[in-house]
């Protein structure tokens, strides 16, 4: 504690600094609203003029809030002009700044709508890709052409230094461990079930990705790779408006959304509803070599699995915002997913001895139907105070869900010839959370801003698992012990942040604290045992950044963040899916920890957009997974704590407007990674040179039609026990804007050669493994869009989106 203290008594005073202004100087701010639905106007105008000479002192536009400031402004008297194209101008009274009166705030300047009757004109802006904050990286992805007919999975697979793998997991510069929030925040969706969610999560509801390597305190410090944000379509017009999105795929696959809004004055009410049929058939294939330890006698295993389902899901989401009056601001949001499917599987078992001869030949079949559901419900209070920027959040978020897995086995031997055996394991996971949010923003002088806040986050999960096996004697299914068990597993922590931002000129600062108490408590319900795992930390965080000419920038930033064992991970009964790989968790797998540190460059300019980043990470207490063999050919799987590990690596990211006609973006991050697993017994420390790259191209054949191509390569990465080998993939699509832009048409084609896999391989003194897993490929999709009502103002550059789920 004495650490957090001394830590807050450097970064709180320096909220008291600040530059005097110029003794001869004034400033004046205020806020344009419109002045029939009350609601700040963007872009507005704003020009002080002098009323001696009648010349513009000093002019700007208004932010999203509405608001303006403009500095510097010589003492004397002024009438500020302002309005929008279109509308009419108004002049305010005399403004008199004098030494008395430097600061003037006009308040709320009322702005009427426009007079005269103007013909149409169509104004095309193109909103940057690309946006480098001090903090993170920002993907308009909503802009530009990637797809209609895919899922917030396709769409990560397109962003710098992310790697989707073949189960929809996702990773950002070969870190695993990633939280991925939603519009900001936390949400259940994104919790076990992620890598589901990402593959039926809609696209076209998405408007931006933000990835940030090193958040700040104010962000929570899970997740030891960063967080990405998604960043939903929350901009509507007055009115209603709506899009509809249908598509359809081969092998009868579907996906349609429906999206709504209605905000008629002070109040807005929004909903949408996807539903997606998709079809996955997957193979694997498996080669592997066992040692006797004591014999030195070898032993060869061969597996060939198929697994063919239907997953159908639905995601529905509705709210209301209240504007209660000029500084009060109310909401609740309310989301459900549900996701049904049923499995079939067929997986052939054959084992060979030293000699080659034929030792077992087995088949294992699998019929299991699932269903998964997952609700939450938001609600928010925003206070706005009269100085600007001051303002304080409140959120109170509730959740839940619940999964159900049924699973049949049946055993068919042939070597040797043994009757078949059936066996059976049911699995029922609850989930609920409740989460406390309270932030403060604090304008100070000299464009500094002082944030604070404090989270109470509360998880709850019961795992139930039956097995059961039949009794020939008594032609009935009898409750097995050692397949049975309960785990629950309980989180409580409490989270204290603050942040401080300055700007000084060209230089920005952006520091922060976060002390957390984490009580953690796993029980396991059958042997009546509770393992606690309660502990403090606190994590700082640091971004700088210095503006070397309009063009060019550099940054250097530092982040201390942890991974917090899931439960899964932590529930040490063995799941008997696969009765030849075990797999279970470890109750006593430690949080790990990282430590980032980076260092990036940007160069801008209407054409080209250029960033690069050093970045370096060291880990202790590391999760990974770790493969032993018990015997009579069956291996177990479980999670361990490596010693250390250590990332050093270079992002390089590139987009070039190429006229109006092509865009070219790339991106590649290379890096060099050393794993230390002499903990578990495997060697020395290892080390590997490892690298992605990403291109992608859109043209524009005319005004109606886009075409795009994506292709993704990854190269082998280093485990502890062996090494992923390289993949890559390639999509295209093309759209078409048909009815004025009021509709579109859209084609797609995802893993355009059919070269989507993941292959493994193990290599140890007494364990050799080759694992090789494909997915159905080549998935194409027809899609239709139409907007109803007000149409979005560029509905042309909505993007393609792939199917590249597993």
């Amino acid at each position: 504690m004495k650490s957090i203290f001394a830590c807050l008594a450097f970064v709180l005073p320096l909220a008291a600094l600040g530059a005097e202004k110029s003794a001869d100087t004034g400033s004046v701010r205020g806020v344009v609203i419109d002045a029939a639905t009350q609601r700040a106007v963007e872009y507005a105008t704003v020009a002080l003029k002098n009323k001696t000479t009648d010349t513009v002192a000093r002019s700007g536009v208004t932010d999203a809030k509405g608001a303006f400031v403009l500095d510097a402004v010589p003492l004397g008297d002024y009438q500020l002009v302002y309005g929008t194209l279109g509308a009419e101008e108004p002049q305010t009274s005399t403004v008199a700044l004098d030494a008395e009166h430097r600061a003037i705030d006009l308040g709320r300047l009322a702005l009427a709508a426009a007079a005269v009757k103007m013909e149409r004109v169509e104004v095309q802006a193109k909103q940057a890709a690309l946006l480098n904050g001090i903090d993170r990286k920002v993907y308009n992805v909503g802009k530009e052409i990637q797809s209609t007919t895919g899922t917030a999975s396709d769409l990560l697979q397109n962003i710098p230094s992310v790697h989707v793998d073949i189960d929809g997991n996702v990773s950002l510069r070969g870190a695993d461990n990633v939280m991925i929030l939603i519009d900001g925040r936390t949400s259940v969706l994104m919790g076990k079930s992620r890598a589901e969610v990402l593959q039926q999560l809609p696209a076209d509801s998405i408007e931006k990705i933000e990835v940030i390597t090193n958040p700040s305190a104010k962000y929570k410090p899970d997740g030891t790779g960063g967080i990405i944000n998604i960043a939903l379509k929350r901009k509507h017009n007055a009115g209603f408006s709506s899009v509809l999105n249908v598509n359809y795929g081969n092998e009868e696959r579907f996906n349609a959304s429906f999206s709504a809004n209605y905000r008629p004055g002070n109040y807005n009410l929004f909903a949408s509803y996807s539903a997606r049929q998709d079809d996955r058939e997957r193979t694997s294939t498996e080669n592997r070599t066992t040692v006797n330890s004591l014999t030195s006698v070898p032993t060869l295993l061969q597996r060939r699995a198929t697994e063919h389902a239907r997953p159908y899901s639905q995601i529905a989401r509705a709210g209301a915002d209240v504007t209660l009056d000029q500084q009060n601001k109310a909401g609740v949001t309310a989301s459900f997913n549900r996701r049904t499917q049923v499995k079939r599987s067929l997986d052939h078992i054959s084992s060979r001895d030293a000699r080659g001869t034929t030792t077992g030949d087995s088949d294992r079949t699998r019929y299991d139907p699932e269903i998964e559901e997952q609700f939450e419900v938001a609600a928010t209070f925003d206070h706005k105070f009269p100085q600007e920027d001051r303002e304080l959040k409140l959120e109170v978020k509730t959740s839940g869900g619940r999964e159900i897995e049924d699973n049949h086995y049946a055993n068919i031997f042939r070597l040797p010839a043994t009757p078949t055996t059936f066996d059976n394991t049911l699995i029922k996971t609850k989930t609920r959370g409740t989460e406390v949010i309270a932030e403060y923003a604090h304008p100070l002088a000299d464009e500094a801003k002082l944030e604070a806040g404090y989270t109470f986050t509360a998880d709850r999960l019961d795992a139930d698992f039956r097995g059961e096996f039949f009794n020939a004697a008594t032609g009935a299914f009898v409750r097995d012990a050692t397949k049975s068990n309960r785990f629950k597993h309980a989180t409580d922590i409490h989270a204290f942040y603050a942040t401080y931002a300055r700007a000084w000129g060209k230089f920005g600062l952006l520091a922060g604290l976060r002390p957390e108490f984490a009580l953690t408590t796993s029980r396991l319900v059958d042997t009546g045992a509770r393992i606690p795992n309660d502990y403090t930390r606190v994590y700082p965080s640091l971004h700088l950044s210095y503006k070397l000419a309009e063009k060019h920038e550099v940054q250097a930033n530092y982040s201390h963040r942890v991974h917090r064992p899931e439960s899964d991970e932590l529930n040490p009964f063995p799941e008997y899916a696969d009765p030849f790989n075990l797999r279970a968790g470890n109750p006593r797998l430690l949080p790990e920890d990282i430590h980032s540190v980076e260092a990036g460059y940007a160069f801008k300019t209407d054409e080209l957009n250029l960033t690069s980043a050093v970045y370096h990470r060291y880990r202790y207490h590391g999760f990974t997974t770790v493969t032993r063999d018990l015997g009579n050919s069956v291996l177990f799987t479980t999670r361990e704590n490596l010693s250390v590990s250590r990332s050093t690596g270079v992002e390089l990211t590139a987009t070039a407007e190429l006229g109006k006609l092509a865009t070219l973006n790339f991106s590649s991050n290379t890096f060099f990674n050393t794993i230390d697993a002499s903990n578990l017994g495997f060697g020395t420390r290892k080390s590997d040179l490892s690298w992605l790259a990403k291109l992608g191209a859109s043209v524009r054949v005319n005004k109606e039609t886009l075409v795009q191509l994506n292709a993704n390569y990854t190269s082998s990465r280093l485990t502890p026990q062996g090494s992923r080998l390289p993949s890559y993939v390639v999509n295209a699509g093309v759209r078409r804007d048909v009815l004025q832009k009021k509709a579109a048409v859209v084609l797609t084609v995802s893993d355009l050669f059919k070269t989507t896999k993941e292959r493994t391989r193990l290599d140890t003194p007494l364990l050799k493994q080759d694992v090789e897993r494909r997915r159905s490929g080549r998935i194409v999709y027809v899609g239709f869009v139409y907007y109803f009502g007000k149409a979005p103002k560029k509905a042309k550059d909505d993007a393609l989106k792939f199917d590249n789920s597993i």
